[in-house]
């Protein structure tokens, strides 16, 4: 049998000891570690000559793929979730506003009816106060809850229906 010729490769006297040092360092034969840095070069395109500027190359188009992901998932995350948000929030402070600029003149038509009343009917008037302002604080609480769920469900790709914020108002009877 004829033994099998294997290809052969010259490479200066210098390159012969850094690669065998360096394969020794690795524990593999010089083949092994030859074979290794030639597969390297050859699956990633690099000339090894110029692998600085190439390498260079690919991290920077990675950091470019990377930076494009980030930045979509912004603009996602700004479309689906602070759009709405900011919009629900702007809803809530001219809501609030209003109400309390029509609050201010309930309260003084009411001061002036109040000063017409005896001990008697205040203390009725003082209780129904009471009651109205504890449903006001239930439906503040139940509101907050349905809001939240609705955000969350929202944050987390789910569709919201019943409870979504600004969808559902909720007013205390009297």
């Amino acid at each position: 049998m004829a033994k099998e010729q294997k290809p052969q490769i010259r490479v200066n006297a210098t390159s012969h000891r850094a690669a065998a040092k360096a394969a020794t360092r690795l524990k593999m034969s010089l083949g092994e570690y030859t074979e290794a840095a030639l597969d390297y070069f050859t699956s990633r395109q690099l000339n090894p000559a110029d692998d600085v500027a190439r390498e260079g190359q690919l991290i920077m188009q990675q950091v470019k793929k990377l930076g494009d992901r980030v930045f979509s998932y912004m603009q996602e995350e700004e479309r689906s979730l602070l759009l709405p948000m900011l919009e629900e929030m702007l809803r809530s402070r001219i809501t609030l506003e209003r109400v309390l600029r029509m609050n201010e003149i309930l309260v003084n038509n009411l001061n002036g009816q109040l000063s017409l009343l005896n001990e008697g009917q205040l203390a009725a008037h003082r209780e129904t106060l009471k009651k109205l302002r504890q449903q006001n604080d239930e439906a503040i609480e139940r509101q907050l809850k349905e809001a939240l769920t609705g955000a969350q469900s929202i944050s987390s790709g789910k569709t919201v229906g019943e409870g979504q914020p600004g969808k559902k108002d909720t007013e205390p009877s009297s």
